[in-house]
């Protein structure tokens, strides 16, 4: 399995993007925690306070209770019973007015003394005229009046069953919650003091943005302290609720004595509001972090990213063979700088053996293309021998002569180093030293024509290749023809950066076989002049060189290998 490579950049990149999300995720968690932390304790706070607010409700209404019914005949030695009796039946006016003036006494005394009632009305269902006795503060008569209105309603309707212990009576500006006893024929109304419940609830509140309030359990809001429009019941207990355009923290509970839901309403930017201190605080780890990020951005480039690419720049270098590249040592990191020496000092090792392999691989090019010529050398003064050994049956010492000189002009050409590159100039007149030897021998049955520019006799290239393929056209071709005519066409391409050297002549061509066979196998076959000479050119031009041999009214042999001037020669 092929393992995915990430360069380091698109690491690092990752590694802050990753960072930059944990920290993110990190911040919400820790702000989801806070808020819940705060509901919480927030929650338990306001609870607790309503806790103790709720027992001094209750024991308000249990006060108001108890002296309902104890106060009611105060100053007078009358029974309650008796009181409540006479109110109903007496006919006499005078004693009628004495008994309701000590009714409205013992009620004022009550009102007075508890701040949890509003008000208390009596009303008496009497045959004569029905009458309502009432004591209250007095910026609350406007209240006595709709209260009076509405109970004489519901009991001139009948609908006395509808009347509870406690009810609330929706006015036409406010509603009330009302304490109802009936004693005999006469209902008792106390008006349960809406300031008093919500200053008692008040002391329960987080701050001034606080909103106690008292609903019904359907969660019909009663009285509250500040307007807001919202159900708030009892199953919504210690959690958000929205009223408006923001949100508060509900907390409550349900009074024994009334059966009503009393409760505080917390804004939740109140509760939250004590966040600002861990808000500062992870501003200021924002921004010290982005003044960090850059700056660990900035380290990392310069001291690994940096270094790194310098090395993995050098590498591609030395790749694509540029060994004397080196990476500059100039990182700050002990690693990283131990990583370079080590890189360099391995750069120059390699460099050290390439240069003595080369060494090693030219001494054994130079032997092998000695080896080659001297493959070749014997070949020709074989052939050589056989042409003076022919002149002197023949007794021609004049033609020995010109033989002798020819192959004295000859030789010195041979025995030069076939190592080094020769002009074509030089080569050429080594061939017509050769062919002037064959012409003696065949008595001018055999003719070469040598066509080559001007400006490119100074060419640089391998000695013997021309010859040795002039040679083989004579070895060949003369065996079929009577006549025979070799060509030698020397020219460069279009571009100058080949020269092209075609020999011809025309002879029976290269055989089928021969043509079919590569050049190992040429080698195999015993064609050794061929092969030579396909193996000097590879060692000295690899790939650069290109032989090929055709047929065309006789053997075509191509040659292609670089073009090498004498000024380009001496400038490498």
């Amino acid at each position: 399995m092929v393992k995915k490579e990430v360069s380091l950049q698109r690491c690092l990149r990752r590694y802050w993007i990753g960072m930059f999300l944990f920290l993110t995720i990190v911040y919400l968690l820790l702000q989801s925690y806070m808020v819940k932390m705060l509901t919480e304790q927030a929650e338990g706070n306001v609870q607790k306070s309503i806790y103790i607010a709720s027992n001094g409700i209750e024991e308000s209404l249990e006060i108001v209770d108890s002296f309902i019914y104890e106060a009611l005949y105060s100053g007078t030695t009358q029974s309650t019973s008796q009181l409540y009796h006479s109110l109903q039946n007496e006919t006499d006016p005078v004693e009628l007015a004495a008994i309701r003036n000590t009714v409205v006494t013992s009620l004022q005394s009550i009102v007075v003394f508890s701040d949890m009632i509003d008000f208390i009305m009596i009303y008496t269902d009497r045959e004569d005229e029905p009458a309502w006795l009432e004591a209250g503060k007095a910026d609350n008569y406007l209240k006595r009046r709709e209260v009076k209105q509405i109970i004489s309603e519901i009991i001139e309707n009948s609908e006395i069953g509808s009347l509870g212990r406690y009810m609330i009576c929706n006015g036409e500006q406010y509603n009330y919650m009302i304490r109802l006893i009936k004693i005999e024929d006469s209902y008792f109304v106390i008006g349960v003091s809406e300031e008093k419940i919500l200053s008692t609830l008040q002391y329960a509140a987080y701050d001034n943005n606080s909103i106690s309030f008292a609903a019904e359990e359907d969660g019909t809001v009663i009285f509250k302290s500040k307007p807001f429009e919202c159900v708030v019941t009892p199953d919504q207990e210690g959690s958000y609720i929205t009223a408006g355009n923001k949100q508060y923290l509900q907390t409550g509970y349900v009074s024994d004595k009334t059966g009503y839901y009393f409760g505080m309403l917390t804004e939740k930017d109140s509760i939250i509001g004590q966040m600002w201190i861990f808000r500062i605080l992870f501003m200021i780890m924002f921004l010290v972090l982005m003044f960090i990020v850059p700056g660990s951005f900035y380290v990392v480039y310069r001291y690994v990213e940096k270094p790194i690419e310098n090395i993995s720049g050098t590498m591609n270098q030395i790749a694509e063979g540029a060994l004397d590249a080196a990476v500059e040592e100039d990182s700050k990191i002990i690693e990283l700088a131990q990583l370079v020496r080590a890189f360099n000092h391995m750069i120059g090792r390699i460099k050290k053996l390439k240069i003595e392999k080369y060494e090693v691989k030219l001494e054994a090019q130079k032997a092998t293309m000695q080896y080659l010529q001297l493959q070749i050398k014997p070949h020709f003064y074989a052939n050589v021998l056989n042409i003076i050994y022919s002149l002197a049956e023949r007794k021609d010492y004049e033609t020995i002569q010109r033989i002798s000189k020819a192959i004295v002009n000859y030789s010195r050409y041979m025995f030069r180093d076939a190592s080094e590159l020769v002009e074509l100039q030089r080569e050429i007149e080594h061939v017509r030293y050769y062919m002037e030897i064959q012409e003696i021998r065949y008595v001018m049955q055999i003719s070469c024509r040598i066509e080559v520019a001007e400006e490119i006799k100074s060419a640089l290239i391998p000695p013997f290749i021309i010859q040795s393929f002039v040679e083989n056209s004579v070895k060949y071709a003369f065996t079929t023809k009577k006549n025979c005519e070799i060509t030698i066409h020397v020219e460069t391409d279009e571009t100058k950066e080949q020269l092209i050297i075609r020999i011809c002549d025309n002879g029976e061509g290269y055989s089928d076989e021969l043509l079919s066979l590569d050049w190992d196998q040429k080698n195999e076959k015993g064609h050794i002049g061929l092969t030579n000479v396909y193996r000097r050119l590879k060692l000295i031009y690899d790939e650069k060189a290109e032989i090929q041999l055709q047929n065309h009214n006789g053997a075509v042999t191509v040659l292609r290998i670089p073009y090498i001037a004498v000024d380009d020669a001496d400038l490498e």
